[in-house]
């Protein structure tokens, strides 16, 4: 059985080591047919550096490497003098970037048996490019291109120098086109893509084209190919044959989207399940976005959009590092990805939602404790009291436990309005685990909130004014519980706004 590739981003050692793989030359073969110069944006962890990897071996020449996958034999393997600059492993915290991508060159010289005379950015860069095309045209390879960026998107300062910097360095690339054999360029969102990249329009975005949707990630038939074995375990493990098993991973780890069709799981949380045996949040846990859930608080916007958020297609990039849209960061990032996507002839218009359990209750979870300025440790403890007293149907645990969070939510981020006070609600629900859907629509009006347990629906009605019986009776009058065959509780709650609690519920 080969071994898991948990963060093995060489695809040298990946194949040499006996490491999983799953094939995706056949899609790289395409992208090396139909252009020179691209850009491709995708959330960390998604497998970008074993791309830029995988392309490096490519025009290295190392067809041993490409045994028994689908470019051994339809690709020829012509040798060209590669530059791969990887942000994340250069070191510009403590010293100038101009510094550190200076060294980084002269060592891609140093391994063609050059030396570089120039010594600023720009200058370097041209030298090292003219000099190896006299071997071959070259291949220029840019890991993590926006990291000096977005690192210090709270330090304006030293962004903008960092960005200076960058300018100099890709400002290269178009004047040297008939030097270069292909360009790519990856990194997680496009913030600063126009000013960096003004002068290099030639450069191809792929990261929303439907050829290359699956480029990065793991779909399901990539899965049921690469990882029979450790399937057939979980299915063992978890007491389920294979098609239920699967319900539960979809539900928890596919769903993202780049055209609204093809849906992918994230390698990185994938495979840790299949090591881990264990449903939880892999993903979110190495990088809580702190700074983003912040944007999102301070932009008012009502956590249910996040369900559902209908966007033109130029809302997605985020361009102006002075004025950032939490919406268009939250997709780049990978806290929400395309739903579905409509294209006529007014243009296109994507919907966005949480990609699937593993983010959605990470995040609602996260952005819940920002809303209520609590700690995450007390977070984590209501999140399995509220579970277990819907489990139980224990209603004065419940409403108590909610108060308590509402209760130590400040004055002044406690707006009197219904949907901020049902949006919270909705979060702590979103915490628990259980499946919870908010702003149902039906025939007849929109359901509030409604939760399943493994054993009940439970339709929940707020008011702020009125009363709890008469939010019990809008449930009734307008038929929410029509066409729902299991056990259905009906709950009306009132929310009193001076005492910041929930001061009335009724069960039927």
């Amino acid at each position: 059985m080969n071994t898991l590739p948990i963060s093995i981003q060489d695809f040298p050692t990946l194949r040499e080591e006996n490491y999983v793989y799953v094939d995706k030359t056949q899609l790289i073969h395409g992208l090396l047919e139909s252009g020179k110069s691209y850009f491709l944006s995708r959330p960390r962890r998604f497998g970008k550096s074993l791309l830029v990897s995988t392309l490096k071996a490519i025009f290295d020449g190392r067809k041993d490497l490409f045994k028994s996958l689908w470019l051994e034999d339809n690709h020829d393997f012509v040798v060209h003098p590669v530059i791969r600059l990887d942000f994340s492993r250069l070191d510009f915290s403590a010293r100038p970037l101009e510094v550190s991508v200076l060294d980084s060159l002269q060592q891609s010289a140093f391994e063609y048996g050059l030396i570089l005379e120039q010594d600023t950015v720009r200058s370097a860069f041209e030298e090292l490019i003219y000099k190896l095309s006299n071997q071959a045209k070259v291949v220029v390879l840019i890991d993590e291109y926006d990291k000096p960026i977005t690192d210090y998107l709270l330090e304006p300062e030293k962004r903008n120098a960092h960005q200076a910097v960058l300018r100099s360095l890709y400002g290269v690339l178009k004047p040297m086109n008939a030097y270069l054999e292909l360009v790519f360029l990856t990194g997680v969102s496009k913030i600063g893509k126009l000013s960096l990249f003004s002068d290099l329009n030639n450069l191809q975005d792929i990261s929303l084209n439907p050829k290359y949707a699956t480029l990065c990630g793991y779909s399901r038939s990539e899965i049921e190919i690469g990882f029979p074995t450790y399937l057939k375990a979980l299915a063992q493990k978890f007491s389920l044959d294979l098609e239920t098993l699967w319900e539960s991973i979809k539900h928890w780890y596919n769903g993202y989207s780049w055209d609204g069709e093809s849906r992918v799981y994230c390698p990185f949380s994938f495979l840790l399940f299949l090591e881990q045996q264990q449903f939880k949040s892999f993903w979110y846990e190495t990088g809580t976005p702190t700074f983003l859930l912040e944007l999102v608080r301070k932009a008012r916007i009502n956590p249910f959009k996040f369900e559902h958020f209908d966007l033109p297609d130029r809302a997605l990039v985020a361009d102006n590092v002075d004025n950032l849209d939490p919406v268009g960061l939250m997709f780049q990032t990978g806290y929400l990805t395309i739903g579905r996507l409509q294209s006529d002839t007014l243009g296109l218009r994507y919907t966005l939602r949480y990609p699937n359990e593993e983010v959605r209750r990470s995040f609602s979870s996260g952005l819940l404790t920002e809303y209520s300025q609590s700690l995450p440790s007390f977070e984590g403890s209501f999140s399995l009291e509220l579970q277990q007293a819907l489990l139980d149907l224990n209603w004065r645990v419940f409403f108590a436990t909610i108060n308590r969070i509402l209760t130590s939510i400040p004055y002044e981020i406690f707006p009197a309005k219904e949907d901020y006070i049902h949006s919270l609600v909705h979060l702590m629900l979103i915490s628990t685990g259980l499946r919870t859907q908010s702003q149902v629509q039906t025939a007849h009006g929109r359901i509030n909130t409604l939760l399943e347990t493994p054993s009940h629906s439970i339709i929940f009605e707020f008011k702020l004014k009125g009363t709890a019986k008469s939010a019990l009776k809008q449930i009734d009058a307008l038929g929410y519980a029509d066409g729902i065959s299991r056990p259905v509780v009906k709950v009306g709650v009132r929310f009193d706004l001076e005492k910041k609690q929930i001061t009335q519920w009724v069960v039927a």
